[in-house]
């Protein structure tokens, strides 16, 4: 029997048979509910597969120019947008 908020209705007679049916059923509805550890368990595993998302994405390893260097400008906005497309997967 599901759980009824209506029930028992104000000034009604009280039945044990029927308070009895709905603490079961609030019961049975708590039982069903995710805990807190499971749901930080859950958002744990996601986390550690989002930072995955990067794995693909190698370094620049180079040194910066101590002058302005315009294709080593370009190959740090190059490996800025695999890394922005690579977050969005």
């Amino acid at each position: 029997m599901p759980f009824d908020p209506t029930k028992p209705a104000a000034n009604s007679p009280g039945s044990s048979l029927e308070m009895r049916g709905q603490l079961q059923s609030l019961h049975l509805d708590i039982q069903s509910r995710a805990t807190v550890a499971q749901m930080v368990n859950a958002d744990n595993a996601v986390l550690q597969q989002s930072s995955a998302n990067t794995n693909n994405v190698d370094l620049l390893s180079q040194s910066a120019d101590s002058s302005y260097n315009e294709s080593q400008i370009q190959d740090i906005l190059n490996k800025l947008d695999e890394v922005i497309y690579a977050l969005r997967r």
